[in-house]
């Protein structure tokens, strides 16, 4: 490959993409992912574990937790958000061309060593479920991201910042990026007074709110427990720790709990989302789903219950399609 067109290439399809947020009105969302996926869905009549399994049909899409967040953002609002993410040289080709295929991404790509990570969504219909199976690269001392993909990543967040309204930040931190880099980033679209709506958790949650507290928080279930209770907790108690973090937080607070009602505060404030009953297809991104109509509706009016019920639906739309993060 020549790397110098390659860069050329790149820098001329980054500023075509990020056009995008300059001539829409309405809002701007920058969607921010640190594990960019090549998500392949295959969808079975039936999967038996041990025999062999022919599918109906199959897909690949560009994808991770905040890509699949922007292309709800932008089939609710036509060019209403960018998504930033790094993507491995190795396969980066077949990254962006499954990119340029899809009207509804648009995205910022910080080329890094490596490869774009491989997820595989096997679809049962015969048992209506959704089985992931995700495939991270090894990590590889000689892959590391590195302090310029760094630097390069929160300049463009910075810059994005100066003409945005929001930042989705959403998905997990691969072990080449640096243990304070989700902090950084959240800290650089706070610091520009935009609001932040935080999809990760763990030590890397912990530490961002050791240096800043985005306005959202949006986890699961499992996620909130492991991350602030370090154990199960029934619904009374996470009714109660939910509350009493985001009253201390002064932010809110949102746990998702798969087919079980959303809880979720503001201020200390509790909420409660029914989920919609129906007959999934496919549950991957539900979540990432439901963040995307969260903001959408939240940065229009700030009506907490509105923006709730308006991510429930989402969440319920994308669960009836098989691509990963979509509502029609």
């Amino acid at each position: 490959m020549d790397y110098n067109a390659f860069a050329l290439g790149s820098q001329r399809y980054r500023i075509a993409k990020k056009s995008c947020l300059y001539h829409n009105k309405n809002m701007n969302i920058l969607c921010v992912c640190l594990s960019s996926t090549i998500q392949r869905t295959l969808c079975f009549d039936s999967f038996a574990l041990g025999d062999v399994n022919r599918t109906k049909i199959w897909r690949e899409d560009a994808s991770g937790k905040a890509l699949n967040a922007s292309r709800v953002l932008n089939q609710l609002e036509s060019g209403s958000s960018i998504a930033l993410c790094p993507v491995g040289n190795k396969n980066s080709d077949h990254f962006m061309d499954l990119v340029s295929h899809d009207d509804a991404l648009h995205v910022h790509p910080i080329y890094i060593e490596g490869k774009t990570r491989t997820c595989w969504t096997l679809l049962d219909d015969s048992h209506a479920s959704t089985t992931e199976v995700i495939a991270d690269e090894p990590v590889d001392p000689y892959h590391l991201a590195g302090a310029e993909a760094e630097i390069e990543l929160l300049e463009a967040v910075k810059e994005y910042m100066q003409i945005g309204d929001a930042l989705l930040f959403a998905g997990s931190r691969p072990a080449q990026w640096s243990a304070n880099i989700c902090a950084r980033i959240c800290e650089v679209a706070l610091k520009a007074g935009k609001i932040v709506l935080a999809d990760f958790w763990g030590k890397d949650l912990l530490t961002t709110l050791q240096t800043c507290t985005p306005q959202i928080i949006k986890i699961n279930n499992e996620e909130y427990c492991a991350t602030f209770a370090q154990k199960s907790l029934s619904e009374e108690e996470l009714i109660a720790s939910v509350t009493q973090k985001s009253k201390e937080l002064h932010n809110i607070i949102i746990v998702t709990r798969g087919t079980e009602d959303t809880i979720a505060a503001d201020d200390g404030t509790l909420f409660r989302q029914p989920i919609e009953k129906l007959h999934p297809v496919n549950t991957t991104a539900c979540g990432d789903s439901f963040a995307a109509g969260f903001l959408n509706e939240y940065l229009k009016a700030k009506e907490f219950s509105v923006a709730l019920k308006a991510a429930a639906w989402c969440a319920a739309r994308n669960a009836q399609s098989i691509v990963p993060g979509a509502i029609r």
